[in-house]
């Protein structure tokens, strides 16, 4: 196990995170550009958020100043198939966010040949200023810290790491007025402690105890447009064998973008 310290910043009303140790990252999850399209088949006219979501990127890039942008995975939506607007609007998204500095994605279940649409492949004439990595389902482990989408077993170095960084659940806590006639979904960020007897069924070749079990940290979804999961919900199903089978529920700690710590999930009536 390392004993490097590694510090956790969230960015203040923004569902990013800064994470510090030998290098500085910027930590990014669910963006799924394109579900515009997918609304639009239903009927709902949205326009393209993809502009907005790249603004509103690079904004935490100006503000964290990262040394690499780590994409959580989901960067685009449609699935199985690459849609004409991932074509267009994905290398254009990374394009633009891989002048600040080095990209790495982790491959989430909505990015099936995402290899296809790096810059260099969709539009080789806009090579990108930095590099662009694309990382597998199972996740890496860089700078001391795990980082997997969370809808696939994650590799078992990743337990190695203090912290954990999943999405894919796209957290939310919901309120509902005493009268129970108005709710209100918001974003949240979850922090949980890994189940240490879970952990080591699932990898006994693993050297780990109990002191030194990671922490997981759930991201919510930089997309506004995804929905996601009300986790203080009565019939909750949490997404991905990480949330819903290696975590100790009962130290789930539910904060939100302001940084308002709101308490444990399990205290939390919905």
């Amino acid at each position: 196990m390392t004993t490097t310290t590694t510090t956790l910043k969230p960015l203040i009303d923004e569902p990013a995170i800064v994470v510090e140790n030998e290098h500085k990252a910027l930590v990014i999850a669910d963006l799924h550009l394109g579900i515009e399209t997918e609304f639009r088949q239903k009927g709902i006219n949205i326009g393209s958020q993809t502009e907005k979501l790249l603004e509103r990127a690079i904004k935490c890039v100006k503000a964290a100043e990262p040394d690499v942008i780590i994409l959580l995975g989901d960067v685009k939506h449609a699935v199985p198939q690459i849609s004409f607007t991932d074509r267009k609007e994905v290398p254009f998204f990374l394009a633009h966010l891989a002048e600040y500095a080095p990209v790495y994605i982790v491959k989430g279940n909505h990015d099936g040949y995402i290899d296809k649409l790096l810059p260099e492949v969709a539009a080789p004439l806009r090579k990108p200023t930095h590099e662009i990595y694309v990382k597998t389902t199972k996740g890496f482990l860089f700078d001391h810290v795990g980082y997997t989408h969370g809808h696939s077993w994650p590799l078992q170095e990743l337990f190695t790491a203090q912290y954990i960084l999943i999405g894919h659940n796209h957290p939310r806590i919901r309120l509902i007025s005493s009268s129970s006639r108005y709710t209100s979904m918001k974003p949240v960020w979850i922090r949980v402690q890994c189940d240490y007897e879970a952990v080591k069924k699932r990898y006994p070749e693993l050297k780990l105890s109990k002191r030194t079990v990671p922490w997981v940290i759930i991201m919510p979804a930089f997309n506004e447009l995804c929905g996601g999961v009300a986790f203080n919900a009565a019939k909750r199903e949490f997404l991905g064998p990480v949330a819903s089978k290696l975590l100790r529920l009962e130290t789930m700690e539910v904060y939100l973008l302001d940084g308002t710590y709101i308490g444990k999930v399990c205290d939390l009536g919905e």
